[in-house]
């Protein structure tokens, strides 16, 4: 599959952040993580077909773009998997007590560094094993909005908020200019 800079995976993938976000205000985060997983793919799958199929027909693709974007979706999905594994041992630990409360102290105290943390690895690796340069602007997103909630002592959702924010309205202004450079050909 090539990438043709369409915004839509950064219009839904940051949508999905800023829904994520709001979404931690009410203790919901869970569920609609589970719920945009599933819905995520046939949306964009949809508007891959609806509106960049659409306008590019007959494009060569590149096989060495093709497996950079292979590797970077591949390494954001194990480290999603990761975080996930790393959650549930911190869960049995806290069930079980092989874990200090220490632990859990420091971590509500430096969560959103943490998570910032993460962030900023996984977009910068995934910038450099893709060559989308633009996920380092991500990157540096997440380190300002992460280090700004810590040091304002701001909710976390708050800093997932304003990521998934820019990262959508960055979707939104690609998906404009693909929009105005591949206008629909009038069918005779």
């Amino acid at each position: 599959m090539r990438y043709y800079q369409d915004g839509l995976a950064d219009l839904l993938i940051g949508l999905g952040i800023l829904l994520f976000g709001a979404f931690m205000v009410a203790d919901w985060d869970l569920p609609l993580a589970s719920f945009w997983v599933v819905i995520w793919l046939p949306l964009w799958l949809s508007a891959k077909r609806s509106i960049t199929a659409r306008r590019i027909q007959n494009v060569e693709v590149s096989t060495q773009e093709g497996a950079g974007m292979m590797k970077a979706g591949a390494f954001i999905a194990g480290m999603l998997m990761l975080a996930a594994a790393a959650g549930l041992v911190v869960l049995w630990g806290q069930t079980t007590g092989n874990i200090p409360t220490s632990f859990f102290l420091a971590m509500r105290e430096y969560l959103m560094v943490v998570l910032g943390v993460f962030g900023v690895l996984v977009c910068a690796v995934a910038a450099w094993l893709s060559g989308l340069n633009r996920l380092y602007a991500y990157a540096l997103v997440t380190a300002v909005a992460f280090a700004g909630g810590y040091l304002l002592n701001a909710p976390i959702a708050l800093a997932v908020a304003v990521v998934g924010g820019i990262v959508m309205l960055w979707g939104l202004g690609m998906l404009v200019r693909f929009l105005r450079k591949y206008p629909l050909q009038q069918q005779v």
